[in-house]
This record gives C-alpha cells, sequence and structure tokens, in this order.
C-alpha cells in the first residue's frame, strides 16, 4: 500500500499497481492499474483518474473513470465526469458533474461526450 502524506504534493502523471491513499495533493493523471484508490477527507486531486475502485472522502476536480465501483462518501466533494458502472454516493457528499454507466461491470470504459442541452428562458409575464 502507497501512502501520499498530507505535506506531499505531485504534480504529473501517477502510475499505480497497489492500492493508494492520498492525504496530500496530486495535480496531473493517475492511473491505477491495480488497486483501489482512496481520496482521504485531507487530499485533493486536480486531476483525471483511472481506476477499478476508487473511493473519495476528500477533493476531486477532473474525470473519474472505474471499471468496478466508485464511492463518494458524505465529506467528498467532486466535480467533473463519473464513469462506472457502479456509484455509490453518500448523503452530504457534493457532486457537480455528469454521470455515465453505460459500461457493465469489469467492462472497459470510455468516457462519454457530454450532452449539452440548450434551454432557451420562458417570457416574462407583464
Amino acid at each position: 500500500m502507497t501512502t501520499l502524506g498530507p505535506s506531499l504534493t505531485i504534480t504529473g502523471d501517477v502510475t499505480c499497481q497497489e492500492d493508494m491513499t492520498i492525504h496530500g495533493t496530486v495535480k496531473g493523471t493517475i492511473t491505477m492499474q491495480q488497486g483501489t484508490l482512496v481520496v482521504a477527507q485531507t487530499g485533493t486531486a486536480e486531476a483525471n483518474v483511472q481506476g477499478s475502485t476508487i473511493t473519495v472522502h476528500g477533493k476531486v476536480s477532473g474525470d473519474l473513470t472505474a471499471t468496478d465501483k466508485i464511492e463518494l462518501t458524505d465529506t467528498a466533494t467532486v466535480s467533473g465526469t463519473i464513469s462506472a458502472p457502479s456509484l455509490l454516493l453518500r448523503e452530504g457528499a457534493v457532486f457537480n458533474g455528469i454521470i455515465d454507466m453505460s459500461v457493465k461491470k469489469g467492462g472497459t470504459i470510455k468516457p462519454a461526450a457530454p450532452k449539452l442541452t440548450v434551454v432557451e428562458p420562458a417570457a416574462k409575464a407583464s
């Protein structure tokens, strides 16, 4: 298991083949070839993240892609696109973005392109 301490800031690409917990800050990309990623309550990831299982207690700004499951706990704050066959969003979690659950568990995930809809404002009553 790899632990990134709270005083550590990494800028760049992180590739890991074992469980990893982030208590500090990662800016860039995180690729979990094996193992589970945990972003601790004190952790921040300004990154696109790929892995099999991702659990967020802290803050993530970027796209999360998992082949098995993503969990946002009650202390999580996430903005970006979530792509996973299974998503657990606990009460209290803050999420702003797009959710794509179109892939079956254990499959290959390709993040979907965002679908935008234009909404015209209603005319004001006089």
